[in-house]
């Protein structure tokens, strides 16, 4: 609206006023394009500076109207990425990778994650009995295929010679730099 956005940062029940200061003007973009109409609350985890009731939000993680927000849990997560077709879930964690898909229980276990930097990507391989694991972030728009969630970390995978491709996001533990 003209009166710009609001925001409730997660279990603040704070109600503050935002200035889109990110390229193009992305949040006002984006919260037009996953709400149906004016009021809706969806998700947004962004970096920005505040100042008393105002936060000055000057790049976008994430953003989605369905998905768990503000309830998620990533203390011991350092990256989450999903994919489609095939689905695919993966959790980057301190003590192992795991990596799921449906009707494959338990989740398939890796090494514990070490995310290394190499170039514009951060890179991970790991093995687990007969597979083998690489993965490869880098900072590049990614829309969820099936939510419209708009991710910054686009993610690709090759388990035993085969592609996936799918989004992924920062956990709370030691992201890296």
């Amino acid at each position: 609206s003209a009166k710009g956005l609001m925001m409730s940062p997660c279990r603040s029940g704070e109600r503050l006023i935002v200035e889109d200061a990110t390229p193009k003007r992305q949040l006002e973009t984006l919260y037009r394009e996953l709400t149906q109409r004016p009021g809706r609350a969806i998700f947004m985890e962004l970096t920005g500076s505040r100042n008393g009731r105002m936060v000055r939000a000057t790049r976008l993680h994430r953003a989605y109207a369905e998905g768990p927000g503000c309830r998620e849990d990533l203390d011991a997560v350092q990256l989450r990425a999903n994919g489609t077709e095939p689905f695919w879930h993966l959790d980057a964690r301190r003590d192992a990778v795991l990596m799921r898909r449906p009707g494959t229980e338990p989740a398939e276990r890796f090494p514990a994650a070490v995310l290394e930097r190499r170039g514009s990507e951060w890179v991970y391989e790991g093995a687990s009995g007969q597979s083998v694991l690489r993965l490869a972030v880098r900072e590049a728009a990614c829309r969820d295929a099936m939510t419209g969630g708009h991710y910054t970390l686009s993610v690709s995978i090759e388990r035993d010679g085969r592609k996936l491709a799918g989004c992924a996001y920062w956990g709370d533990y030691e992201r890296p730099r």
